[in-house]
């Protein structure tokens, strides 16, 4: 699928169930927020989440997922939604440390701490705690 949007969501899940790996609670669920953008596009973000669940990642299996009872949600961008809110917040230093990696960028450098890198990987999640 090249479809950006569809291709975030799969890295996403993939690299949030890792970091799960991490956590021994045996009671594990994902719940993804997805901010919405639309009803075509939205469906179609739908029908690619569908997709994942049936059948799985590149790297994680269908049954790996439906264990994590995993599921996701559209919310409205007026809505306030804090984990939107915050996704915009880390987005923007993160983007201006890939487009100019020399410029001083205090706000990068605090949530450089925060990431969970897998190794070998380009994927990053940040680490709310």
């Amino acid at each position: 699928n090249s479809d950006v949007y569809a291709l975030s969501l799969s890295n996403i899940i993939e690299r949030s169930v890792f970091c799960l790996d991490d956590i021994s609670d045996s009671d594990k669920k994902l719940f993804v927020i997805i901010e919405e953008r639309g009803k075509k596009e939205d469906a179609l973000l739908k029908k690619h989440f569908n997709d994942l669940c049936l059948r799985g990642t590149g790297y994680v299996s269908s049954e790996r997922l439906q264990k994590l009872r995993l599921n996701i949600s559209f919310r409205k961008k007026n809505k306030d939604i804090n984990g939107l809110q915050i996704a915009d917040l880390v987005a923007y230093p993160i983007a201006r440390h890939l487009m100019n990696p020399e410029k001083a960028n205090p706000a990068f450098e605090v949530l450089q701490s925060k990431f969970y890198i897998v190794p070998n990987d380009l994927f990053l999640i940040v680490k709310i705690n």
